[in-house]
């Protein structure tokens, strides 16, 4: 429940009535439509088995997203919606994009957050399990005096080699943090920050990752301003470093009630998970950590379904396995799949 607002659900109020409620506010933005339903669908379960209490806020990934709308409402959640703010956030990502997706311009919607009802918040991709209480994460912000802290790193997938990417590492910036996970505060960036800062991007977009619009600028935007941003795994050192599906190790659930990854001789053995993040992953049975998706899941499976999956699981894992073998794959791509 929203402080100032007494029996009310949150899935009856605007927006605009979250924005005049008691300060401050905290809550939690995801970005959704119907594409990604089952995605959200697990999100959700996993949210509120952790966070009962956090105001959750849906900002619709393009029109069609009814049936997301439906989910997050249902959850006790409410949806935000500012079609002048997100034609203004489509243009900067519009110009940016070189073709590589159709729908990249939409992403840039998730940076509404830093103008949308909520003061204190994270931002979160729906293709992701939360598994523990964020309120250390929307915090920490505060709690550690940076304006924004987030979760992966993986700078090639932000910066191309070059003159930017080397002046803003050398200057202690230039992280190159994901866009999927962060935490910040309304007013960072106000709208005419964003558009200048893409204006200066198009000008220099051959330094910048040719696909991850949304991260790139969101980097180049904290990078450009000075800002200093953290992981929060090196603030908070119990949490795992990697919160990507993909990651090596195994996830399980400790008798202390928390989720961690098991990895012995790792680095991050034994560490708490917060997240488990399948960014760039198919929703597939044989996917890593697939158990941790049916867990959360709030659809039904029919039971054909459940059958396939229990069948389909072992195959697509050796599949998985064999892709990822040196010799199989160069094998496959120099005569299964070689150019004519």
């Amino acid at each position: 429940m929203v402080e100032g607002i007494a029996d009310v659900s949150l899935s009856t109020l605007s927006s605009e009535q979250i924005a005049n409620a008691a300060t401050p506010r905290t809550g939690v933005y995801v970005l959704a439509n119907d594409r990604v339903v089952r995605w959200l669908s697990a999100f959700l379960g996993s949210f509120r088995a952790y966070n009962p209490d956090v105001a959750l806020c849906l900002i619709p990934f393009n029109d069609a997203s009814a049936e997301c709308e439906k989910l997050v409402q249902e959850a006790g959640g409410f949806v935000h919606r500012d079609p002048g703010q997100f034609r203004e956030l489509e243009g900067i990502g519009a110009a940016l994009e070189l073709g590589a997706t159709a729908t990249g311009h939409h992403w840039f919607r998730r940076f509404a957050a830093f103008d949308g009802p909520f003061d204190r918040f994270a931002y979160l991709d729906c293709r992701m399990v939360v598994l523990g209480a964020l309120a250390r994460f929307i915090n920490a912000p505060d709690a550690f005096g940076v304006p924004l802290v987030h979760y992966d790193v993986a700078l090639n997938q932000v910066y191309e080699d070059g003159p930017i990417r080397r002046a803003f590492c050398r200057d202690g910036g230039g992280h190159g943090f994901m866009s999927g996970i962060w935490a910040s505060r309304k007013g960072l960036f106000s709208m005419a920050d964003m558009q200048a800062t893409g204006r200066e991007l198009v000008a220099v977009r051959q330094q910048m990752n040719r696909r991850n619009t949304d991260q790139f600028f969101l980097n180049y935007l904290c990078d450009s301003h000075g800002l200093r941003v953290c992981h929060i795994a090196d603030l908070d050192g119990r949490l795992a470093h990697c919160a990507w599906a993909n990651d090596r190790g195994s996830i399980y659930e400790s008798s202390d009630g928390l989720w961690r990854k098991w990895d012995f001789g790792g680095l991050q053995h034994k560490r708490q998970m917060l997240f488990v993040h399948w960014a760039g992953t198919r929703l597939q049975p044989w996917m890593p950590h697939y158990f941790l998706h049916q867990r959360f899941r709030r659809y039904r499976v029919g039971p054909a379904a459940a059958v396939a999956e229990r069948v389909l699981r072992p195959i697509g894992q050796v599949g998985r396995i064999a892709r990822g073998n040196r010799w199989l794959n160069t094998f496959y791509h120099a005569y299964v799949r070689r150019e004519a």
